[in-house]
């Protein structure tokens, strides 16, 4: 079940929640979160593939001579975005820091273009899957 109050999942047959402590009457049934699993699991291997042409990009400038100096700009940028999209796998799948799960999926954008799109889509939808802070008092 989920708290009504946070949000916070807690187990079915507690009276209690145990971020907040509010009574559980009126929870709601826990829903399944394959949305956010999907979107991670799109993030990391995204991000994994986007290694390969990261590898060839820095053979060829290690074995090529004369290549433009802007070339170099190009491998910086896809690890980046591929560390990015495996860090937001990992937050969509521990359903932890909606945000940065999110940013993933948007860099998943940069090497697949149509499974980025899918990824920002499951992210969005699976907004209310992710942990919640409890409000402050």
């Amino acid at each position: 079940m989920f708290c009504s109050k946070c949000g916070k999942e807690t187990a079915e047959n507690a009276a209690f929640c145990a971020g907040c402590g509010a009574g559980l009457a009126g929870g709601q049934p826990a829903k399944k979160r394959i949305l956010s699993t999907i979107a991670g699991i799109i993030e990391i291997v995204a991000g994994v593939l986007a290694v390969v042409p990261l590898v060839v990009m820095v053979v060829t400038m290690l074995v090529a001579e004369d290549l433009p100096s802007w070339y170099v700009v190009f491998p910086i940028v896809t690890a980046i975005l591929s560390g990015l999209a495996i860090i937001g796998g990992i937050c969509a799948l521990r359903r932890k820091c909606w945000a940065m799960a999110v940013a993933g999926s948007i860099a998943v954008i940069w090497p697949t273009t149509v499974v980025g799109i899918a990824a920002v889509v499951l992210n969005v939808m699976a907004r209310d899957e992710f942990e919640r802070k409890p409000k402050p008092q």
